[in-house]
């Protein structure tokens, strides 16, 4: 992990976004927070995510909403 002071900080502001290491942010050297850089989805995650939707919504089709709330509440509740 790196270790910046906020001035640095604010001063690299980008390369520090565009970094997916994360980053310990010091005032006159006392620990005031952390950045961490949230990584962009790719190509590839998109693709998954759209294929995990239309998976969902085929295995969906057709059942009743009242029904699977009930089913829910009682695994909820049963674990």
């Amino acid at each position: 992990m790196t270790t910046v002071g906020v001035r640095e900080f604010r001063a690299d502001l980008a390369s520090y976004i565009e970094s997916s290491e994360p980053v310990e942010v010091t005032r006159h050297g006392q620990l005031v927070g952390y950045f961490l850089p949230v990584r962009r989805p790719t190509e590839d995650d998109l693709a998954a995510y759209d294929a995990a939707v239309a998976e969902l919504d085929e295995a969906i089709q057709g059942l009743d909403k009242e029904e699977m709330l009930a089913e829910f509440d009682s695994l909820r509740k049963h674990g």
